[in-house]
Formats: structure tokens, sequence, C-alpha cells
């Protein structure tokens, strides 16, 4: 039998690839799982204002939309107001308040007045 021996010999006595590799603490995973959970929430919280900013300038245009076919039309006469056309229009028992609200949210209006010759669209309930 044949042994071969060899003559090659190192003297290095640095790092090997084994003791190479970074090892990282639980300190460091804990900061990388934290910086990764705000990032995710910041995300969120960005996608969440962006929708809803979204949503909420849709929702308030400046123009009514088109009365349907079961609301009324009304014009306002010289001396109207806003709760003489609610009175005349509320029904038994219900809340002029409440009537007055309506009106103003269906025909986008910021105030009580009215002018002659405006188109009130009255919601049909």
């Amino acid at each position: 039998m044949m042994t071969t021996m060899s003559t090659y010999s190192s003297n290095y006595k640095g790092e090997t690839r084994k003791t190479r590799a970074v090892k990282r603490t639980w300190q460091d995973r804990r900061t990388e799982r934290l910086l990764m959970r705000l990032a995710v929430a910041t995300l969120f919280f960005v996608l969440l204002f962006t929708g809803l900013s979204l949503m909420t300038s849709q929702a308030n245009s400046e123009y009514t939309a088109a009365p349907t076919a079961s609301e009324q039309i009304v014009v306002v006469g010289s001396g109207d107001t806003l709760w003489n056309i609610a009175s005349s229009i509320r029904k038994e028992g219900e809340d002029i308040r409440h009537v007055v609200f309506n009106l103003k949210q269906r025909n986008n209006l910021t105030s009580s007045s009215l002018q002659a010759g405006q188109s009130l669209i009255i919601p049909a309930e």
C-alpha cells in the first residue's frame, strides 16, 4: 500500500470562512423587526390617508347630482326661506330641523340663505 505524504503546510492563523460569517445578536434582530414594523405601519397609514382623502374629495362635489325620478324641483320665490320650504314639504310629526338639514345636504348649501329663482331639489324619503 502506498502512502502519500504532503509537504504543504500553512502558518495562516486568521479567520476562516466559518468564523467570518456575521453573527447577529438578538438585539440586532429585534431592531430589524422593529424597523420593519414601523415601515409597514407607515405605509399602511399613508395608504389609508390617501384613500380617505380621495373618497372625501369625490364626496364633496361643488355640484349637486341630478335629481332622480322620485325627487322634486322647487324654484325659490321672492321672500322664501329654507325653513318655509322645509315646513311645507315635511311629513306629519317630522322634525323641521331634520328636513332643513336634508335640504341643505342634498343641494350642497353652506348657509340657509336662498335667492329668488334658485332651484332646490327636494329629497325623496
